[in-house]
This record gives structure tokens, C-alpha cells and sequence, in this order.
């Protein structure tokens, strides 16, 4: 099962970040950041690199687990 969305939704939350912040932190716009959370589209490989760097998660995880099970 692919939990990305739900990751990268996580992941802001986490870090207490609007959908703005994020967006600004990993240099995309906050309709893009929408997208991902909601499913609407798939992130390309380079903002997968870029949010693994940013959050220090593999891009397996990322795609593999969910982040809201592995509590952190």
C-alpha cells in the first residue's frame, strides 16, 4: 500500500507547518502540497530526494509505511 499522501501530510503536521511553510521549505508551491496530501497527483522523484533529505525518512518508508503507526 502506498501512504504517501498520508506521509507527507504527517510530516507537516508534525513539524507544526501551514501547508505554505512546508511548500516554502521544499521549494514547491502550497497548491502542490494540497495535491500530494490529497492525493490528486504524485510527486516526482526530485521532490521525493528533496522530502526524504528534509525529513530524514527514506523515500521506502515514505512510500512503504505508515508514519502515523510508527509513533514518533
Amino acid at each position: 500500500m502506498n501512504y504517501l499522501s498520508k506521509n507527507i501530510k504527517y510530516i507537516r503536521t508534525l513539524k507544526r507547518l501551514s501547508q505554505e511553510q512546508f511548500a516554502d521549505d521544499l521549494k514547491v508551491s502550497r497548491s502542490r502540497i494540497s495535491s500530494y496530501e490529497e492525493n490528486r497527483a504524485k510527486p516526482p522523484i526530485h521532490f521525493l530526494i528533496e522530502l526524504s533529505n528534509y525529513s530524514n525518512f527514506t523515500m521506502e518508508v515514505l512510500v512503504k509505511k505508515n508514519l502515523n503507526n510508527l509513533n514518533l
